[in-house]
């Protein structure tokens, strides 16, 4: 019990200092003194290093996500949906807002953006086999639903919309963990409405022309 309090606690502190100051920009003398410990032994004893933190940080982060988009998706298709562009976006987004209960809730999000910011690779290889089986059937979906546009078009769109839903989504919670200017737009669901919506319309907007 003891070994797994203070697990949880070196990890919660690493991930809100990652996120907030990325991977390179924190030691682990920050990251022990965040977590309440004594020393920096605890960290090396329940990790090795702080890469291998990392990586479990990111994995953990990644697993959370897609478990909550393959539930959703189950839900939904067991329906006969989804029914539309904006019903698979409601997935794939709200998937990755996590519980105000879970300690990760304001971190998750801005955890990969600050670390693929710095080593996309380290990114890339850690989360390579953690599955993304919602993310790919969310993508299955919206290609099919976008089949009507040409194949550079389509991957165009599907790119752009991820890099905007992720920094929207990121600046959600900065927005949450910090109370500033852009912390009322985010009250309520009208902003996440917004959001999706605009999404929605980065997808299925007029081509672009010569």
């Amino acid at each position: 019990m003891a070994k797994t309090l203070t697990q949880n606690k070196i990890k919660v502190a690493a991930q809100k200092l990652f996120a907030e100051k990325g991977m390179d920009g924190v030691s682990v003398r920050e990251i022990v003194a965040a977590a309440g410990q004594k020393n920096m032994a605890s960290l090396h004893y329940y990790f090795r290093t702080k890469e291998d933190l990392a990586r479990v940080l990111l994995l953990d982060a990644a697993e959370v996500i897609d478990a909550e988009r393959v539930r959703l998706m189950d839900a939904t298709e067991a329906k006969g949906g989804p029914n539309s562009v904006y019903e698979v976006l409601e997935i794939f987004v709200t998937s990755s807002v996590l519980s105000n209960n879970d300690p990760r809730s304001n971190s998750n999000v801005r955890l990969f953006l600050q670390t693929f910011q710095t080593d996309a690779e380290f990114v890339q290889k850690t989360v390579a086999n953690s599955g993304d089986i919602g993310y790919f059937r969310c993508l299955a979906h919206l290609k099919e639903m976008m089949s009507h546009l040409e194949d550079a078009t389509m991957k165009r769109r599907i790119y752009l919309m991820q890099h905007y839903v992720y920094n929207a989504l990121a600046a959600r919670e900065r927005a949450k963990s910090v109370t500033g200017p852009e912390t009322p737009l985010w009250e309520g669901d009208g902003m996440m409405k917004e959001l999706l919506k605009t999404a929605e319309n980065l997808l299925l907007g007029p081509t672009v022309t010569d």
